[in-house]
């Protein structure tokens, strides 16, 4: 009588061997995908963030040059340099200064100003709003004298700790137009009674660059130059910041 073997099935040791390194290499693959999709989710949310605040700022500048008050007898708007920009390039950051009509303190005029300011310990540039309560600006209208002139320079204190209203901005440029459309390209432009020939512009256009903080890494690594940010020419402009920056733009209607 012949007996039969009855063969268990089972798993060899390379047989195991293999299934644990095909079930490692799937479960790296994913954790892989699962940190890029982190990633990519984290740099998305980073530029919603910073260009929502690019965004909001466009929407400050023009809610409060479109409140100008037209003081008397005070310099009230100015395209002018009041903060000491280091930057040395032939592109300037603009600056832009007036009194505008907000309620703050005990009455609505307040001293408004925007300009890019450099950060010398993180080496970047962000957009400042200048602003002084009303309280603040009728004593520096009236540190002359009541009813006296003031000038443009009461617009704007150094020292003054400003709000950063957007991160990693530059490059703001204010074309001033004429009530006839054409471009007033005076920089700077003072209206003041001191100077009548001078006729205040109809109609501003804001611009400014602006980069996500993710972004703005590799251009901090690399450079601690103001004009690496203003010169479009150079290698660190071309590679690090125009790939990356997005462009915002107003019109602000004067009269």
């Amino acid at each position: 009588m012949i007996k039969r073997r009855h063969s268990r099935l089972a798993f060899t040791l390379v047989e195991m061997l293999l299934a644990v390194s095909m079930t490692v290499l799937v479960v790296v693959m994913l954790g892989n995908m699962f940190c890029s999709l982190t990633s990519t989710s984290l740099k998305a949310n980073q530029r919603i963030d910073a260009f929502r605040d690019a965004r909001s700022a466009l929407s400050m500048i023009k809610r409060d040059m479109a409140n100008l008050v037209r003081a008397v007898p005070t310099a009230y708007f100015a395209l002018a340099d009041q903060y000491s920009d280091p930057n040395t390039a032939t592109t300037k950051n603009r600056q832009i200064y007036g009194l505008t009509a907000i309620k703050s303190g005990v009455g609505d005029l307040c001293a408004v100003g925007y300009y890019c300011y450099w950060d010398s310990a993180t080496h970047a540039y962000s957009l400042h709003r200048y602003f002084r309560t009303s309280t603040d600006t009728f004593g520096l209208l009236q540190s002359n004298g009541a009813g006296i002139y003031a000038p443009v320079t009461k617009l704007y204190t150094p020292g003054i700790t400003d709000e950063t209203v957007t991160a990693y901005a530059w490059n703001l440029q204010i074309t001033a137009y004429n009530t006839d459309g054409s471009v007033n390209s005076t920089y700077p432009l003072i209206i003041d009674p001191s100077n009548p020939a001078v006729s205040a512009p109809a109609v501003l256009e804001i611009s400014f660059d602006a980069i996500s903080p993710q972004a703005a890494q590799a251009m901090l690594s690399v450079s601690s130059a103001p004009n690496d940010w203003m010169d479009s020419t150079t290698t660190n402009y071309k590679q690090l910041l125009a790939p990356h920056m997005y462009g915002f733009r107003t019109r602000v209607n004067l009269q």
